[in-house]
């Protein structure tokens, strides 16, 4: 019997998860360096608890199950409704602003398609305790400089940036009332990607305010908001306001933000979001904590690798070990143990075949793993109590004794 894995989800061969722990890796860099500390969280959440922020409509995208206990529970689908229990539970205790982020697998029910899939991994940071402009611009720089260490930069993405409050504004101007805005809100964050969004408008809306939508979703009305101008101005404090631009028509589709609302693109158009965040301020006062501004962002390893690849970015296969050593016949392989043994013990990762396979051979398969240098154990170099070492690159063997060895 033949078993595959299951749809959405995948396996991750070294390769592969090279490429990943390489995202990773410039993801913690990013996040260490503007003074965000790591968290993590249970993997299994009330259910209760995932639909108080989404609603009961979220159940279906869920995992989720009865567990033997008789509770009902689901595989986290995100991140936010952890750290706002985690948060509304400690709020008193902790030193504002809080800053955190994870890297954490989630699972959501879903057709799987490009850009998505049922299992993936996803950076989170987030900030809470500040209501500062300069806070979110800190959220949108630190996501940038992840994407810049990765090797992206603006010319090959774009921040579009926009503010809640300013939306609604701009609505109520028009006579939008609450029981329409919400409908509203979400045609506009469909009017570029759904070819029947700008139909639906116009007949909720009509017309005259139809068109007057579309007006500031080309022309942004920045001149009503200066929470955003704010935002947009910190942004260019920190470098980054090559990669900033303001677009009405950024919504974010969840219904908790409040503030500034924000999602990063590739500039060519060809793939979904890479990243989204804004400002969510009521929420941990609805998981049952203290009124605390709050912001955050997610960026997910699925379309950030597709688009990293489509730049020719990603690395070559990663080296599996720095050194072999390969022994002269089959009475040296316990002296090559020795040698390997002392070179791991100094942080080498080093590697050795069992047993003591032909020199052209040992040297094939050392060029395979990648290993920057070759050390071979010989009997009469070590009557010596010395080895020869091969530099891969160059071809050139040096003889060096063994405690000299690094």
């Amino acid at each position: 019997m033949r078993f595959r894995v299951l749809p959405g989800f995948r396996d991750f061969l070294p390769q592969e998860l090279a490429v990943r722990r390489w995202i990773e890796s410039a993801w913690r860099r990013a996040s260490r360096g503007a003074g965000f500390e790591e968290i993590d969280g249970p993997v299994l959440e009330p259910l209760e608890l995932l639909s108080a922020k989404s609603g009961e409509e979220i159940v279906g995208q869920l995992y989720a199950f009865e567990d033997k206990g008789g509770r009902k529970v689901a595989l986290r689908p995100e991140m936010t409704p952890t750290i706002a229990r985690m948060v509304a539970g400690r709020a008193g205790g902790l030193p504002k602003p809080i800053k955190w982020y994870c890297i954490p697998e989630f699972y959501r029910y879903e057709k799987p398609q490009r850009g998505r899939a049922r299992a993936f991994y996803q950076w989170n940071a987030d900030i809470f305790g500040s209501d500062d402009p300069a806070a979110d611009a800190e959220l949108v720089a630190v996501a940038v400089e992840a994407l810049r260490q990765l090797g992206l930069g603006a010319a090959d993405v774009v921040v579009r940036i926009n503010d809640r409050r300013l939306l609604r504004r701009q609505l109520a101007s028009i006579d939008v009332g609450e029981e329409d805005e919400g409908e509203v809100l979400a045609l506009i964050d469909k009017l570029e990607r759904d070819a029947a969004a700008p139909e639906r408008l116009e007949a909720l809306l009509g017309q005259t305010r139809a068109r007057e939508v579309s007006e500031w979703c080309e022309r942004m009305p920045l001149e009503n908001s200066d929470e955003l101008a704010a935002v947009i101005e910190a942004c260019a404090d920190f470098g980054i306001e090559d990669f900033v631009q303001p677009n009405f028509r950024i919504v974010r589709g969840l219904a908790y933000y409040t503030g500034p609302v924000w999602e990063i693109f590739d500039r060519a158009g060809e793939l979904r979001s890479v990243a989204g965040g804004g400002r969510y301020d009521e929420l941990i006062e609805l998981f049952g904590g203290p009124k605390l501004p709050a912001l955050g962002f997610g960026m997910g390893d699925l379309v950030l690798t597709e688009l990293l690849r489509k730049r020719g970015l990603v690395p070559d296969a990663v080296p599996r070990v720095d050194v072999v050593v390969v022994p002269i016949g089959a009475d040296m392989r316990r002296v090559a143990r020795r040698v390997v043994a002392k070179l791991r013990s100094q942080g080498v990762r080093v590697d050795t075949p069992y047993a003591a396979p032909r020199v052209a051979r040992a040297l094939k398969a050392a060029e395979a793993s990648g290993a920057a240098r070759v050390v071979l154990v010989g009997p009469d170099e070590w009557q010596e109590g010395s080895v020869k070492v091969k530099d891969m690159a160059s071809g050139r063997e040096t003889v060096v004794r063994f405690d000299d060895l690094s």
